[in-house]
């Protein structure tokens, strides 16, 4: 039986399997690695739907009214002139329509509203506005914060495509409780609540029952909602506007797993057996080389054929799941600096770190650097490994600073790395009691890994 010493990685898959006519959960330890567990696996089965195409279900949802203007008949004809930029679409939106589908039908909401990324942003998670609107659905930072996104140096959830879909339609359905149409819901999705607000109560005694085509609306807003019912007319009836619409499958595209542990992009990539621009374009939310998780679990979206092959694969990998940690700049160091110590291009470092070639680092910045340059010490920040180096690899002695964290016990932390409990007893002082917070400083023997990607 093959085992790894070297790391450790908790594994919460929630799959959907859309065979099974049963929802079935299951907890196990896979075989072949004893510190990789599936916990509480989920197979949740949905009725099959009656169509094969996804876009024949997102027609029959339609409920939006027409609208009969010299706007609607000029996007209709812009877009029914380029054939080029539909397939564009349909090829970008096979990832994420039936997920947005799928909850806009859960919440009873029009089904153009699954459409609406065509218009936000043409399926694009990786899309940024001049006003800063990042992702499927275009938030700005404020209005992110405010619906619970989160965004920092590691992960920007307006790009994550479940946390920013559920946050849009929670949104959607906020504005039309506020409004009580749904055209007047997307335009204060477009516009902002308070603009809208503020032009209905001015200009028409606050009666939220104007016909939105008699509200002053800024150009932007009225070809927002314009653009979004000829797309949904297109799709409606593609044959009458010469468009040839590519089928969808009406299956779901990915599904999730959550990771306790960090990995590298690349290695997840590889090891999910797909190219890392497809797993970026299905986590996009991530956006250094390194999925940091030991704070909290992240989840990751595979392709549906991909859960298994990923699983099967972490199992059986016996090197470290990270080739980076991170360091803290001290007072004179520069980039070029840092590029030599750990041969590294210049324009690589700055680019993993989100900086400019010429930026001036700060004393206290802290960095991604390689692992594996010469004077890295082996040791990651992400300290959540057994460490237990085997007899035949060289070591070398590492000073650990250890954070207490809720929940940690002293067997916990021995058991992380590799250390007897008496030992680790001696560094609180003979006593079992820990303190959130509280610091243990010791010296830990670490093995020399090599880089994930050496062969």
């Amino acid at each position: 039986m093959k085992t790894k010493s070297n790391t450790s990685l908790a594994l919460i898959a929630a799959v959907v399997l859309a065979s099974l006519p049963v929802t079935v959960q299951a907890g196990r330890t896979l075989e072949k690695n004893v510190s990789i567990t599936v916990l509480d696996a989920q197979y949740q089965v949905q009725p099959h739907k009656q169509q094969d195409d996804l876009w024949m279900r997102v027609r029959t949802g339609f409920s939006l009214a027409n609208i009969q203007s010299q706007e609607v008949r000029q996007h209709e004809s812009n877009f029914s002139k380029n054939q080029r930029f539909i397939d564009h679409i349909v090829e970008r939106s096979q990832r994420y329509l039936f997920y947005i589908i799928e909850e806009v039908e859960r919440r009873g909401m029009p089904a153009e509203i699954a459409l609406l990324p065509i218009i936000e942003s043409e399926f694009d998670p990786d899309a940024y506005s001049r006003r800063h609107a990042a992702g499927l659905w275009q938030f700005v930072p404020s209005t992110a914060k405010a619906f619970g996104l989160e965004q920092n140096w590691w992960h920007d959830e307006r790009r994550d495509i479940i946390a920013a879909t559920q946050a849009a339609l929670d949104y959607l359905q906020m504005l039309y409780k506020m409004f009580g149409n749904w055209k007047l819901a997307l335009a204060a999705y477009n516009w902002g609540q308070g603009s809208l607000k503020k032009v209905i109560n001015e200009s028409h005694g606050g009666n939220k029952s104007v016909n939105y085509q008699e509200i002053g609306l800024p150009p932007e807003t009225r070809n927002y909602i314009s653009k979004l019912i000829a797309i949904r007319n297109i799709i409606a009836n593609p044959r009458r506007y010469g468009i040839k619409l590519k089928s969808i499958p009406n299956r779901p595209y990915f599904e999730q797993i959550t990771i306790t542990q960090p990995i590298d992009v690349q290695l997840a990539a590889r090891l999910a057996g797909i190219s890392e621009s497809e797993f970026n374009a299905l986590n996009p939310a991530y956006h250094r080389p390194l999925i940091k998780a030991e704070d909290s679990p992240r989840t990751l979206l595979l392709p549906v054929t991909k859960i298994k092959t990923f699983v099967d694969n972490l199992e059986n990998y016996d090197k470290s799941l990270v080739s980076w940690r991170t360091y803290q700049i001290e007072q004179t160091e520069t980039l070029r600096d840092l590029s030599s110590r750990y041969r590294i291009p210049v324009a690589r470092l700055a680019q993993i770190n989100g900086l400019s070639e010429r930026t001036t680092l700060k004393k206290g910045q802290i960095l991604l650097v390689p692992r594996d340059g010469s004077n890295a010490r082996e040791m990651t920040y992400l300290a959540h490994y057994q460490l237990k180096p085997p007899a035949t690899k060289r070591s070398r002695s590492e000073v650990i600073v250890y954070t207490v964290k809720k929940g940690d016990t002293l067997h916990a932390i021995a058991k992380r790395y590799g250390i007897d409990i008496k030992t680790i007893r001696l560094w609180n002082k003979g006593s079992d009691l820990l303190s959130i917070g509280q610091k243990l400083t010791f010296k830990l023997t670490a093995p020399s890994f090599s880089s994930p990607y050496s062969s």
